[in-house]
């Protein structure tokens, strides 16, 4: 009897666990939705797209993103190895991680250099590079935002 009251214990503790986590993930989906649809309206205002031209854009964009992410994704699973490896890297692995995280920071190179020349073929040069400046301004305007928004509660929380 006191074996099963353990493992029912354990058992709960565990789904609990598996509660929290898929809370956090769910926060964590609402929070990119909400950082998704800021950055297209952002874009949006910016780059005065055309309906004919906004038809064509978006999905192109959209595909874009969907393989930055992917890419970006596979480097932070690379950082994570890196970061939280339980037994010391050898040499050789250090190598082949080294080598895998150029190499993911090359394909994404290549991504922009690929879909560059799709955005050429649907906008004109000077919204392609109207696009570029908008993304660096949207990547300054959370970095402002996090700096007097977030670190200033997450400071006040550390004292």
């Amino acid at each position: 009897m006191k074996r099963f009251i353990h493992i029912s214990f354990l058992l709960l503790i565990a789904t609990s666990f598996n509660f929290l986590h898929a809370q956090d993930n769910r926060q964590g989906d609402r929070q990119f939705d909400r950082f998704r649809s800021e950055k297209v309206s952002f874009l949006t205002d910016k780059l005065q797209l055309t309906p004919d031209e906004a038809q064509k854009f978006w999905p192109l964009y959209n595909e874009l993103e969907k393989k930055r992410l992917e890419t970006q994704r596979l480097r932070r699973e690379l950082e994570y190895k890196v970061q939280f490896s339980a037994t010391p890297l050898s040499k050789n692995d250090m190598i082949q991680l080294t080598r895998d995280f150029s190499s993911s920071m090359k394909k994404e190179a290549e991504l922009g250099v690929q879909y560059n020349e799709e955005f050429l073929k649907i906008i004109p040069p000077e919204k392609v590079l109207l696009l570029y400046k908008s993304e660096n301004e949207f990547r300054m305007h959370l970095l402002r935002r996090y700096r007097t928004t977030i670190m200033p509660n997450y400071i006040n929380q550390a004292r």
